[in-house]
């Protein structure tokens, strides 16, 4: 009797066992789509000097670009008719198919008129940016040969 139930403890061991090993493991691994969505993309920052002079809104620096064959054009752009509120878009294009991966800082500058207290944000490649604005110091202009126009 003691030989028959120890047979029939083993055949349970060997049953859950063998249960727990051919049971599936469910992991759930996220989708492109769910990972995009739970992840958004690094703002970009784009830090620049910017000077008031006569009514003349002055906005000056460099941006980052993928590859030394990117070039950025940088537009103001009118929010209303009033001029109280002015978007600065940078839009990039690449010249030419090949080219080396390589981050290349690109100048710009780019001015407009309005008044002085204008709502200023920007946009890159039609996606919202921080705009950092730094005040051009005492006796500084943006006039110099460091930066080209957009």
């Amino acid at each position: 009797m003691i030989a028959v139930v120890a047979i029939l403890v083993v055949i349970a061991i060997i049953l859950f066992a063998y249960t727990l090993v051919s049971a599936p493991i469910k992991q759930e691994v996220p989708s492109a789509q769910t990972a995009s969505t739970t992840q958004p993309a690094p703002e970009r920052l784009i830090t620049a000097k910017h000077q008031y002079v006569d009514g003349v809104h002055a906005i000056a620096g460099t941006v980052e670009v993928p590859t030394p064959c990117h070039t950025v054009v940088v537009e103001p752009f009118f929010v209303d008719e009033a001029k109280s509120a002015v978007e600065i878009r940078f839009n990039t294009a690449l010249q030419g198919d090949e080219c080396a991966a390589q981050v290349t800082q690109v100048p710009f500058r780019v001015t407009f008129e309005a008044p002085e207290a204008v709502a200023i944000t920007a946009t890159w490649d039609g996606a919202p940016v921080r705009l950092n604005l730094v005040p051009v110091e005492p006796g500084e202009t943006l006039d110099g040969d460091l930066y080209m126009k957009g």
